[in-house]
C-alpha cells in the first residue's frame, strides 16, 4: 500500500471516528469540502502542510496519519495470540522499524520533489 493511500485512509477513518463531516473538517482546515472529498477518493494528494492542518483539526499527532493501521492491527492480533510468544514481538518490532524506514524514504522523496518544484519557480 502506498504512503499516500495510508495517509488518506487514516484521515478518512479518524474523521469518521470523531464524527466529523467532510464539510466540518474542511472548515477546521480552512479548505473546501470538495478538496476533502477529492482527497478521500484519492484524486487529490495532500501536501505535508495540509496533512499538518488536518492532523491538528483531528487532534492527532501528524505521524499517526503515516502509520499503516491495517498492518498495525494485524501485528496486535498476532501479539495477543498466546501461541505466538516471543517471535511475534520480534516480527512486530521488525515491521515497525521497516515501516519507519519506508516512511523516512517516502517523506524525503516527497520533500525532494517539493524542493525541486520551488527551485523551478525561482
Amino acid at each position: 500500500m502506498s504512503l499516500e493511500t495510508i495517509v488518506i485512509n487514516n484521515i478518512k477513518r479518524i474523521r469518521k471516528e470523531k464524527g466529523l463531516s467532510q464539510e466540518k473538517l474542511a472548515e477546521f482546515c480552512d479548505t473546501s469540502a470538495s478538496y476533502i472529498g477529492l482527497m478521500e477518493t484519492y484524486k487529490n494528494i495532500p501536501k505535508l502542510s495540509t496533512i499538518e492542518k488536518i492532523a491538528e483539526a483531528l487532534n492527532v499527532d501528524p505521524l499517526t496519519l503515516f502509520i499503516d493501521s491495517e498492518n498495525q492491527n494485524n501485528s496486535s492480533n498476532v501479539e495477543n495470540d498466546q501461541t505466538a510468544g516471543f517471535s511475534s514481538n520480534i516480527t512486530s518490532a521488525t515491521v515497525s522499524t521497516q515501516a519507519k524506514e519506508r516512511l523516512k524514504r517516502q517523506i524525503l522523496q516527497n520533500l525532494d520533489k517539493t524542493i525541486d518544484e520551488v527551485f523551478q519557480q525561482i
